[in-house]
């Protein structure tokens, strides 16, 4: 990869960082569908939201709740700052995190640095992040390792982003080996593998082709939250006419949840719901429907850009006293529990 080659990349990550922060970059027009879910509260509850017991396993590893930031950024000195803060965060609640595409250390190494926080969470789940567009246009599982290796991952999730990478600028627009190149990983691979979407949601179809590869996890990202192809919109001058239908084009998080959450059961593959899972009622009724953990990255990113460590612990802990106070209130004390209720509870919709 040529200097100016990586120097655009990290200017992208810069970009995206900013757009995050300052512009509207959420869905239009479609919500990630919860508000149809309606769970109702009981008076009696049997015992106080502090007793709610959160914790669970991830990647085989004990964490406080089911909590997952998703891979924002990395790959510029903005990215790094953010990066750390995401990990003392993490690391503090004992939640799983992972970092941005590594596409860019990858190609330059002295960006490997602005990826790494294993010195300041030592102990959390950590999942690096390379996109299969760069697998289809050469990358293996030399790649893919180095990815892991560089930060000391406990999984490698792939990003599957094609309707963002046509409507970016720089974008790979062949994405056509994608299956293959994830099978061909699966084979020759030996950490754990996340597929992820990046916001435009799961078709049933797709649910049963990756689930069948029996990866790790699946992580439905639908529409609602994050819109990437905006993003690009904001960056691509050449696209200026792009339509509102196209750019909010997607599958609700909860109608991803949904097609994905007998067929990921069947084959013990984890379900993680991501798109617009922004507090923690949301998330209790994304695990009532049958999500093993809830992924979210934007109101992460904005509360550290507006108020530092400090407003993001303030961010996080609301989102969890929500989740468990809910939970009280459906006379709920754990996941597990969690699990055997849930159909009971859905079936009084």
């Amino acid at each position: 990869m040529k200097q100016t080659d990586s120097s655009l990349t990290s200017s992208r990550k810069d970009d995206h960082i900013l757009l995050c922060l300052e512009s509207d970059v959420q869905y239009s027009g479609i919500t990630n569908g919860f508000d149809d879910i309606i769970i109702e509260p009981t008076l009696l509850t049997q015992f106080s939201s502090e007793e709610v017991d959160l914790s669970t396993t991830f990647l085989s590893k004990e964490v406080n709740y089911p909590i997952i930031v998703s891979g924002m950024t990395g790959g510029s000195e903005n990215g790094r700052v953010f990066n750390e803060s995401v990990a003392r965060i993490c690391s503090e609640f004992n939640i799983g995190m992972g970092v941005g595409s590594q596409r860019a250390a990858i190609e330059e190494p002295k960006l490997v640095d602005t990826y790494k926080v294993r010195h300041i969470a030592p102990n959390i789940p950590l999942i690096a992040n390379l996109g299969i567009a760069q697998f289809i246009q050469g990358y293996d599982h030399v790649q893919a390792q180095k990815a892991i290796t560089m930060i000391g991952a406990d999984a490698l999730a792939i990003h599957i982003n094609p309707l963002q990478e046509f409507v970016q600028g720089e974008g790979d627009k062949n994405q056509s080996k994608a299956l293959k190149k994830i099978v061909d990983l699966k084979q020759e691979l030996d950490s754990p593998i996340i597929i992820k979407g990046v916001g435009t949601g799961l078709t049933k179809e797709d649910a049963k082709t990756l689930t069948q590869l029996k990866i790790y996890a699946l992580d439905v990202a639908g529409a609602g939250g994050t819109n990437w192809s905006r993003i690009e919109y904001y960056r691509n001058k050449e696209v200026k006419y792009l339509s509102d239908k196209f750019l909010n084009w997607g599958i609700s998080t909860k109608n991803s949840l949904l097609n994905a959450v007998e067929l990921a059961e069947n084959k013990s593959v984890k379900l993680i719901a991501s798109g617009g899972v922004w507090c923690g009622f949301d998330a209790v009724k994304a695990l009532l429907l049958g999500a093993d953990y809830v992924g979210l990255a934007l109101p992460i990113l904005r509360s550290i850009g507006k108020g530092g460590i400090d407003d993001c612990r303030k961010f996080l802990s609301t989102y969890i006293l929500e989740m468990k106070a809910v939970l009280a209130m459906l006379n709920i004390s754990n996941l597990e529990e969690l699990k055997k209720e849930r159909h009971k509870i859905l079936d009084k919709i």
